[in-house]
């Protein structure tokens, strides 16, 4: 059984010169940002480090980087999820080769699978590709639109994926996420994902959360689950609704460029969004620059 994650992993940006091209010299202090923030590890080229808009290249690179800026302080996780197998297949055999703890694929949303059992035939060999490395589901059906109940998926890919870990979960379904905990006396290592519900999830038995926010909130969250370990749950409560308060100032209705222009202020110049997303105006950025103010966050 492969041990179960603890505490925060930060979903981290890809960060990028002023032209769009990989900066990968900042990686470094991305890094030592997170494990001075109490952070245990990093996700690497999800949604946060805009993923789906970086070529296969541009992603071993990633995945190499990560890898050798983290040492033992972090554990990192590479997503690998493509909706061309092959090109995911040779992004899990790369990020096996150069060591990651774990990697994470979500399911191709372009064709999608029409049942559990297509979804399990095309992760497989993706596993597979990295076959003494956890590998994790990644459940977004926001963005895949497949929404296969994952305490289905599960024991259904138990067998023919030997290195299945868990999931990686970000989505809303309280009662799919609890079903995935229990199952087989607690062998799945789920991840939430959600982190503005992070409360709910560790009701349920969570104790790992991935998130964007991560990246800048780590003070406000290590609040929320120092409280929740000595059984302080007013004092949760209470951390939680703080953070809550500082997201929603901050993010609008941009999250990623809004998350990474917080970075920048912060002294970790991630750099510019790529297309179809836009970076923010200097009205937006003055308006950002006085919420992290008023947070005493910059």
């Amino acid at each position: 059984m492969t041990e179960h994650l603890r505490g925060m992993l930060a979903a981290v940006h890809s960060p990028f010169h002023a032209d769009g091209s990989l900066n990968l010299d900042r990686v470094e202090r991305q890094a030592e940002h997170l494990v001075r923030h109490g952070v245990s590890g990093s996700f690497v080229c999800g949604s946060t480090g805009e993923g789906q808009s970086l070529t296969v290249p541009e992603r071993m690179q990633l995945a190499e980087r990560w890898t050798a800026v983290a040492g033992k302080s972090l554990r990192v996780i590479i997503h690998v999820g493509h909706n061309c197998q092959l090109d995911a297949r040779e992004l899990a055999t790369h990020a096996q080769r150069v060591g990651v703890y774990g990697i994470a694929a979500v399911a191709p949303s372009y064709f999608r699978p029409a049942t559990v059992q297509d979804l399990v035939e095309f992760i497989r060999p993706i596993a597979a590709a990295a076959a003494s490395t956890p590998f994790y589901y990644y459940h977004i059906p926001k963005f895949t639109g497949v929404d296969f109940p994952v305490a289905d998926l599960l024991p259904r890919a138990a067998g023919p994926i030997p290195n299945l870990a868990g999931a990686k979960y970000t989505h809303n379904d309280f009662v799919d996420f609890g079903n995935c905990l229990m199952l087989d006396d607690g062998r799945w290592d789920l991840v939430f994902g959600s982190e503005l519900m992070l409360l709910s999830a560790f009701v349920l038995g969570a104790r790992a959360a991935i998130g964007t926010t991560f990246n800048y909130t780590a003070p406000f969250f290590g609040e929320v689950f120092s409280a929740w370990d000595r059984g302080d749950l007013p004092g949760a409560r209470h951390a939680l609704h703080r953070a809550r308060q500082f997201i929603t100032r901050i993010h609008g209705t941009s999250v990623l460029p809004n998350s990474k222009a917080v970075m920048k202020f912060l002294g970790i110049d991630c750099g510019p969004v790529r297309p179809p997303l836009c970076p923010l105006s200097e009205r937006e950025l003055q308006q950002l620059r006085v919420a992290l103010e008023e947070y005493g966050v910059a």
